[in-house]
């Protein structure tokens, strides 16, 4: 459905990475919109997409009604069979907040699982917020429906802004636990690094789990400092040193 932003105003889209299958056929419309409009312009509101997939792992095969964003993480089961919830996150760029109601989503019709989650999902007591970053999601093959077609795109509650503001900081605490440890093991190894140095070897080893942000690397290696795993070398403060 194309429509015009004059009649029908949505706010701002949030910026996610799409799978590759779906930025082919955007580019496709995108390319034949132009063309027979040429002084139009088309923005994708992804927030308020939705499309059909289909099930190729059951039998029977389902067609399932996704939101674009449920579609964006299902099909990243195309490239892996596990992914983490964090890992998720990076690859889609969809914010914390809005992947854990579509992953709730998914969880409880149990067309994924979470090997983690020992809660039975059928249960009212399961929340959103006990899905983790850590936290491992894999396609559920024996997922049965009573219909063919099934309908996901479905609203979900609202997180409350203290359930936000938990989530977050627990995700930056961990990802700053990570960061530190990769920081000891390449210190051990390095016994001495240019901080520059560091902080690339932080991002390599890192890059397929989540990308770190540099503020928050520099963040960690202050930390070890004053936790004296570390030290600036005397002669040179550009210079870390690994203390055993």
């Amino acid at each position: 459905m194309v429509l015009s932003s004059n009649a029908w105003p949505v706010s701002a889209p949030p910026n996610i990475v799409l799978p590759d299958e779906l930025n082919v056929k955007y580019d496709m419309f995108t390319k034949f919109y132009i063309e027979e409009h040429k002084n139009r312009k088309l923005t994708w509101v992804d927030q308020h997409s939705q499309g059909d997939l289909q099930t190729l792992y059951t039998k029977p095969k389902y067609i399932l009604r996704v939101s674009t964003y449920q579609m964006a993480v299902l099909l990243l089961f195309n490239k892996l069979d596990r992914w983490t919830v964090e890992g998720i996150q990076e690859e889609t760029q969809i914010k914390i907040i809005l992947l854990l109601r579509v992953l709730y989503s998914l969880l409880k019709i149990k067309l994924i699982k979470c090997p983690e989650i020992i809660t039975d999902l059928s249960e009212d007591t399961f929340k959103e917020t006990d899905i983790k970053p850590d936290y491992h999601i894999q396609i559920d093959e024996d997922f049965k429906s009573k219909k063919l077609r099934v309908n996901l795109n479905l609203p979900s509650k609202a997180l409350k802004q203290s359930q936000i503001e938990s989530l977050t900081h627990n995700l930056d605490r961990d990802r700053e636990m990570v960061i530190q440890t990769a920081i000891i093991r390449i210190m051990k190894v390095r016994i001495t690094l240019n901080h520059a140095s560091l902080m690339q070897e932080v991002i390599q080893q890192l890059s397929s789990r989540f990308q770190p942000k540099i503020p928050l690397i520099k963040k960690c290696i202050d930390a070890l400092i004053e936790k004296e795993y570390l030290e600036r070398k005397a002669d040179d403060k550009n210079v870390l040193c690994y203390l055993a």
